[in-house]
Formats: C-alpha cells, sequence, structure tokens
C-alpha cells in the first residue's frame, strides 16, 4: 500500500488554531481596547511562519516534515500533525506512520511514536503474556482491522524495527491481520512461517497447510500452489492426487507458472485422473510460454505428441 498521502487539514484549520492562540492571552473580563488588541493577534499568530512555509501549507498542503516545522514553530500549531493525520482518515495517519518510522516524508525517525499510530490503525489490543494463540488479541466478529498496519505491526517485531524483536508479538500480529484484516498475504506468510521454521518458530505442517489453505480459499495465488503441493505429498493433509490437481489447477488458472506444470505433470503420470499426454502438453506449452524450462523438457520429451496437439510449437516459443 502507498505510504506517500499528502496530509490535509480541515477547512479555515489556520483561522482557528489562531484564534484558539490569541484566547489564550485573553482574560474573562477584559477593556475593548484589550480586546481589539486580542482581536489583532488573531491576524498576527502566524506571522513567525516562514512565508514559504506557511504559503505551501495553505495553498498545496505541506509534506508531513513540513508540518513538523511548522510544529515547532508555534505552539498554538503544536498538535498539527496528529490533526492532520486524524483528519485525513486511515491513509493519512499510515502515511505518517511510516514516515516516522522509517524517517522519511522529511520526518525524523521517531518509532515509539510510529508504532502507536500504527496500533491505534489497528483497532486491536494485543495481550502481553508472549503467546501466539489467536484468543491473545481482543477480535470480535465485528472487529475491522486496518491490515496493512497490523502487517506493518508483525514486520517490525519480527525484525525489531522500532520496537524490541518478539516473534511471539509478530506472529499475532499477522493473525490479527489475516483474521481481522481479512490480509490473505498474511496468511500466506504464516503458512510459510510454519512451514519453515522461520523466526525460531517450532516447524508446524498441519498450521501450515491450514494457512495456506486459508489463503488459497480467498483467492491467494501462491495459497493455493503451496495447499496443491501440500495435498500432493501428504504433508500436514491427507494425501489426494484429486484435491492436488483442483487446486493446482486454480492456481494455473490464476497464471502461477509452476502450477501450469504440475497439471501437466499429473496428466502425464495419471495420478488420480486418465493418462493423457496430449493433455499434458497442453498445459505444459501454457507453462513454457511463460518461460517455464522444465515444460520446455518435457514438451521435446513428448515432440510426437507435443507436434500433434500443438503444430509447430517450437517455433511459437522461440518466436
Amino acid at each position: 500500500m502507498s505510504t506517500t498521502t499528502i496530509p490535509s487539514l480541515p477547512p479555515l484549520y489556520f483561522l482557528s488554531t489562531a484564534a484558539a492562540a490569541a484566547e489564550e492571552k485573553e482574560f474573562s473580563f477584559c477593556s475593548s481596547d484589550e480586546k481589539n488588541s486580542s482581536s489583532s493577534s488573531h491576524s498576527n499568530a502566524l506571522d513567525d511562519l516562514p512565508a514559504e512555509t506557511l504559503q505551501h501549507c495553505l495553498t498545496a498542503y505541506a509534506d508531513w516534515g513540513d508540518l513538523a516545522k511548522v510544529a515547532s514553530l508555534q505552539r498554538s500549531f503544536s498538535t498539527i500533525l496528529r490533526d492532520a493525520a486524524e483528519y485525513g482518515g486511515h491513509d493519512s495517519k499510515w502515511s505518517l506512520a511510516c514516515g516516522l518510522l522509517d524517517g522519511t516524508h522529511g520526518l525524523e525517525a521517531n518509532p515509539s511514536l510510529a508504532i502507536e499510530y500504527l496500533i491505534e490503525l489497528t483497532g486491536v489490543t494485543l495481550s502481553l503474556n508472549g503467546s501466539d494463540s489467536d484468543s491473545d488479541a481482543q477480535i470480535t466478529s465485528d472487529t475491522v482491522c486496518f491490515a496493512p498496519a497490523a502487517r506493518k505491526l508483525a514486520t517490525c517485531y519480527l525484525n525489531g524495527n522500532g520496537v524490541a524483536q518478539d516473534n511471539d508479538r509478530g506472529i499475532q500480529w499477522l493473525k490479527v491481520a489475516y483474521t481481522a484484516g481479512s490480509d490473505l498475504d498474511a496468511a500466506y506468510e504464516l503458512g510459510t512461517i510454519y512451514e519453515y521454521g522461520h523466526h525460531d518458530v517450532d516447524i508446524d505442517v498441519k498450521a501450515a497447510a491450514e494457512y495456506f489453505l486459508k489463503a488459497a480459499k480467498g483467492g491467494h495465488t501462491e495459497g493455493m500452489a503451496e495447499y496443491a503441493l501440500c495435498c500432493e505429498l501428504g504433508c500436514g493433509v491427507e494425501q489426494s492426487d484429486e484435491e492436488a490437481l483442483e487446486w493446482y489447477t486454480k492456481a494455473a488458472e490464476a497464471g502461477h507458472v509452476t502450477a501450469k506444470y504440475s497439471v501437466g505433470e499429473i496428466f502425464e503420470e495419471a495420478r488420480g485422473v486418465p493418462q493423457s499426454d496430449s493433455e499434458a502438453c497442453l498445459w505444459y506449452f501454457k507453462a513454457a510460454v511463460d518461460g517455464c524450462m522444465d515444460s520446455k523438457k518435457a514438451l521435446r520429451r513428448l515432440h510426437d505428441i507435443a507436434r500433434i496437439v500443438l503444430p509447430g510449437w517450437e517455433g511459437l516459443l522461440n518466436a
């Protein structure tokens, strides 16, 4: 997701903050002269700001770094960053959080403040017991999570970026991203973590298969291919050539090159389907067009069938 959203502020924001600054100087009972003096300060409250910065803010809206300069120059604008983030909604707060985390958009890095904004964006509170259980996040069926923030928090905790490294908490945030934010990439990432034991997590092929299936059912192409492989090998699930073919085919139709090759291989080797070199050649050709070298080798091996099913296939691939 893009992190370059330009901050925006409510209409007449500068007028209202100038008035607030003037009111700090007023007494509950003051003479008409004092009131007149106070009124004039409304128009002068911005005098301390550099003209070029003020002009930018008022005409084109400034970047976060420009607003940070405004906040440091005038006390009445001390909350301008948060005000802009709140007014701009999720996209603005997300942009500010990423800028604070990475020290971009003209901002000095402030990881602790960035983490606060990211947690606000998720709308989720995690427990402090250090477990990676799904139940440790306060999630209900009505919880709507800003998934990119949860994924970013997961990355921060898993890699120790801006916070102390905490793998359990990182796993929790990935689960939040999927469970409350419907983030299919998070489900797929959880599958790979459990499959390979990344981040000091115990290898759990059953959990890996479960998360690959969650991603696959949501339309995640890599998740489809990985779950198909689980079914083919009986890794974390009961071995099933039929189910493997089903998910390989879905992944292949979604453009997954290796899945196209795997479908061809299944037909060539008659695993759960009637043997068909013709069908195998068709799938090998689809993969070969996308650059799969194994499929090109398979077509050469099945040359006598391929030249009938796919006349001139070699010329087409070399064109």
